[in-house]
């Protein structure tokens, strides 16, 4: 039996605008673990474990409330140049930190566990945008340094 479904996590982009980023989770016992790293949703990290209600109409589950922080930091790189975007990954997985990519937007998402050093994955997002590779944003900064 597959105990994963998508929760709708609507993140506000603009006045009036509202942007929903569906997310694989886990069932949970009555709450839901996220089991991807976002890409639009923002003070959320994989691993998370959230509420979420059901909505009949659209037939999708709805991010009500957080029950437990995994601890985990959800980081975006938004690339200014797309032939960085492996070579960088291939860096942040010796480190062990994974990531996906939303390639019609250059964006990578990063997930860096709990456990891993912060300092050195900074360090090196912070040395890329120096050098106008891409800008990130700290999205679900959970990790202290």
């Amino acid at each position: 039996m597959n105990n994963k479904v998508k929760v709708g996590f609507v993140q506000k982009v603009a006045d009036n605008q509202f942007e929903t980023e569906t997310l694989w989770c886990k069932k949970y016992g009555q709450n839901f673990q996220v089991d991807n790293i976002p890409f639009i949703a923002k003070r959320i990290s994989l691993g998370d474990i959230v509420k979420a209600e059901y909505d009949d109409d659209d037939e999708l589950y709805y991010f009500e409330d957080f029950v437990e922080s995994s601890g985990n930091t959800t980081v975006r790189i938004f690339f200014y140049k797309d032939e960085l975007i492996d070579s960088t990954r291939e860096w942040l997985i010796h480190r062990k930190c994974n990531s996906e990519v939303l390639q019609a937007r250059s964006i990578v998402s990063v997930n860096i566990p709990k456990e891993v050093d912060y300092f050195p994955v900074k360090a090196f997002l912070e040395k890329g945008e120096k050098e106008g590779n891409w800008v990130y944003e700290e999205s679900c900064l959970e990790h202290q340094y």
